[in-house]
């Protein structure tokens, strides 16, 4: 064990927590994905669909925090398997939009149903206090400002 700072030892654990969080997060959406035969980030593209549909692959892409390579050739296999479909906007025929198609839309309310494992964790989220819910995406908002100055500088 060293001797650094008290700071910088509690600034070194939120990284583990954080660390803890986003891997037990990515096994419980691996494990409900692997229910459907999605991937998780598959299973974030079904579900933003659902949320907002006829997205371009940009808007998509920045909606699921990934880049629009990454993101096009998860779409691309998910038209393969008939999940979503793609389509020329008529007032834009530059534009694709992105939407879930019908077997897509069955997909989503099997992994989001009241008794998915997703909406089970949602629901166990929703008993921490509003106040602890709003004060943590505050703090989480924060750091986020506080990493991204870190990467444009």
């Amino acid at each position: 064990m060293t001797n650094e700072p008290e700071s910088v030892a509690g600034a070194r654990e939120l990284m583990r927590s954080f660390r803890q969080v986003y891997r037990t997060m990515t096994q419980l959406m691996r494990t409900q994905a692997d229910t459907v035969g999605l991937t998780p980030v598959q299973m974030m593209v079904v579900r933003t669909l659902a949320e907002e549909s006829n997205l371009s692959l940009s808007e998509l892409a920045d909606r699921i925090q990934l880049g629009c390579s990454t993101v096009s050739g998860v779409v691309k296999r998910l038209v393969e398997c008939e999940v979503v479909e793609r389509d020329r906007l008529d007032e834009d025929q530059r534009t694709v939009a992105i939407r879930l198609t019908e077997k897509g839309r069955q997909i989503d309310n099997q992994v989001f149903d009241d008794h998915s494992l997703m909406s089970q964790l949602l629901d166990r989220f929703l008993q921490f206090p509003k106040q602890d819910i709003q004060t943590l995406l505050k703090l989480h908002q924060e750091l986020i400002h506080i990493l991204n100055a870190e990467i444009r500088e």
